[in-house]
């Protein structure tokens, strides 16, 4: 699993029952938009993330003013948090993580 998928995931798994749009997620993962759209891209191919388009006018709101774009918000599946949930450990359990730092030239 590559550290953007990663970062993705936790940045989902933070609040899996929110509504969370790509910017947030830059945001909270500390990653560049250029990275993480193809991560959601990847995600939502494999049925871990439901997403949809946000409404163009919501009744009680401000009307979106025309030239705004509207946005893309993705939220984890029940399937896709069990699955991220399982792949983050996974690829903690893997990670190396030295058990204490050598001195220079220690082999043991």
């Amino acid at each position: 699993m590559t550290q953007p998928v990663r970062e993705v995931l936790a940045a989902l798994i933070a609040n899996p029952a929110a509504d969370h749009h790509a910017i947030e997620i830059s945001n909270e993962s500390g990653l560049p938009l250029r990275s993480v759209y193809p991560v959601l891209a990847r995600l939502e191919a494999l049925q871990w993330l439901d997403s949809d388009w946000e409404p163009l006018d919501v009744p009680g709101q401000p009307k979106r003013e025309q030239g705004w774009p509207r946005r893309r918000w993705y939220r984890l599946s029940a399937q896709g948090l069990a699955m991220a949930r399982g792949a983050l450990a996974s690829a903690r359990a893997n990670s190396p993580v030295p058990s204490r730092w050598r001195a220079a030239g220690e082999t043991a």
